[in-house]
C-alpha cells in the first residue's frame, strides 16, 4: 500500500508540469477585407498580437484577413456561429435584420466622433438595449467617424448632391441622403471603385479612412465633408466557444476586450481619419468642400426630420432614442 502511494504520487508530479503547461486555446479570427486596412492594420493586428505575447499563454488568435475565410460581409455573424470563425470583424448595419436596433447609432447628427460612438455603444450594450448579440461575447464596440460623400461630380453646395446615385451603408444614412435629394444605392465597400468607374453610382457615403483604403480616391474628386451619421463597427466573438474556454483564456481576453482594444481604436482611428483629410485638402488634384453656413439650418431641419421619423416608428425606437440621448449627455456629450 505505501509502494503504491509512492508511486501515484511520483505519477502525479509528474503531471504536475504538464497541467501548468497547457497547450494554448487556439482561436481563428476572420477580417473580411485587406490586412492593410485600417482597422485591421492599425486595431485589429495590435490586438492579437497583445494576446498572444500575454505571460499567460493561455491564448492563441490564428488571424485570416483578406478575407480568407470568407470576403461577404454580410455573412461574418453567421460565419462565427457555424464555427467557420470564432472571432469575426462585423459591421451590422450590413447585416439587416440581425441587429437592427442599431440603426440608433446611425441617427445623423447624433455621433459626431468616434469617442461618442463609442461611449454610446458600449452604453447601449451595456444596459441591454440592443437586441442581437445574446449569441456573443462584444470583445469591442466602436463606431465609424461620421460619414462624408465622396464624389466622382463637381459638389460645390448642398443642392449639388440632388440626383446623384450615392452608395449607403445602411438604411439610416440611406434615409438621410434620400431627404437631401440623393439616391441612395446600399453597397458593401469593395464594390464600391468599380460601381463608380463604370457609372452606375455617382458618389459614395464613407469615412475618409475607407475611401482611401478601397480604393474610392481613384475614382472620385470632390470631396463634400457633410457629416452624416457614424456606423457602428464591432468585434464579437462566439458566446459558446467563449464560455468553452478555460479561466485562464477567459481572463486573457477579458483583459484585452473592452476598455482596451476601444481606447486603441479611438486613438489610431481618430488620428489616421484626421490625416487623410489634411492629405485630400492638401492635393491639387481635389476639392475639399465644406458645408456653406447657409446650407446648415436646412442640414439640421433634415437630420431633425430623419431622426423624428424613426423615433415615431415604435415606442420602443422612441425610448432607445431617449436612452441613447441619456448615455450621451451623461459623458458630457
Amino acid at each position: 500500500m505505501k509502494l503504491s502511494s509512492a508511486v501515484l504520487g511520483f505519477g502525479l508530479s509528474l503531471l504536475a508540469p504538464l497541467a501548468l503547461h497547457a497547450e494554448p486555446a487556439t482561436l481563428k479570427l476572420a477580417f473580411f477585407a485587406s490586412s492593410k486596412e485600417v482597422n485591421y492594420a492599425m486595431v485589429i493586428k495590435p490586438w492579437v498580437d497583445a494576446v498572444n505575447a500575454d505571460p499567460a499563454n493561455a491564448v492563441k488568435i490564428e488571424a485570416f484577413p483578406d478575407g480568407a475565410l470568407g470576403k461577404n460581409i454580410q455573412a461574418q455573424p453567421q460565419m462565427i456561429l457555424d464555427g467557420v470563425a470564432d472571432i469575426a470583424w462585423v459591421n451590422p448595419s450590413l447585416v439587416p435584420g440581425r441587429f437592427a436596433k442599431d440603426q440608433v447609432l446611425e441617427l445623423p447628427g447624433l455621433v459626431k466622433n468616434i469617442g461618442d460612438g463609442i461611449k454610446l455603444y458600449s452604453g447601449l450594450l451595456e444596459q441591454g438595449l440592443l437586441p442581437g448579440y445574446d449569441d456573443y461575447k462584444v470583445i469591442g464596440a466602436f463606431t465609424n467617424p461620421p460619414y462624408h460623400i465622396f464624389s466622382r461630380k463637381p459638389i460645390k453646395e448642398l443642392k449639388d448632391l440632388a440626383g446623384q446615385k450615392v452608395r449607403i451603408v445602411g438604411p439610416m444614412v440611406g434615409q438621410t441622403v434620400q431627404s437631401f435629394g440623393m439616391v441612395p444605392v446600399l453597397m458593401p465597400p469593395p464594390e464600391v471603385v468599380e460601381a463608380i468607374g463604370r457609372g452606375s453610382i455617382d458618389a459614395a457615403t464613407l469615412v475618409p479612412a475607407a475611401l482611401i483604403d478601397f480604393g474610392a480616391d481613384r475614382v472620385t474628386t470632390t470631396d463634400y465633408l457633410l457629416p452624416l451619421g457614424a456606423g457602428p463597427l464591432t468585434l464579437l466573438m462566439s458566446a459558446q466557444k467563449y464560455k468553452a474556454l478555460s479561466p485562464e483564456a477567459r481572463q486573457v481576453l477579458d483583459k484585452y476586450s473592452g476598455p482596451w482594444i476601444q481606447d486603441l481604436y479611438l486613438r489610431e482611428v481618430t488620428r489616421y481619419n484626421q490625416d487623410v483629410i489634411t492629405r485630400l485638402r492638401d492635393d491639387p488634384k481635389r476639392k475639399v468642400i465644406d458645408v456653406a453656413p447657409d446650407d446648415q439650418p436646412k442640414i439640421d431641419a433634415t437630420y431633425q426630420s430623419v431622426t423624428s421619423a424613426w423615433a415615431a416608428q415604435s415606442s420602443e425606437n422612441a425610448s432607445l432614442l431617449e436612452k441613447a440621448r441619456a448615455i450621451l449627455a451623461a459623458s458630457g456629450n
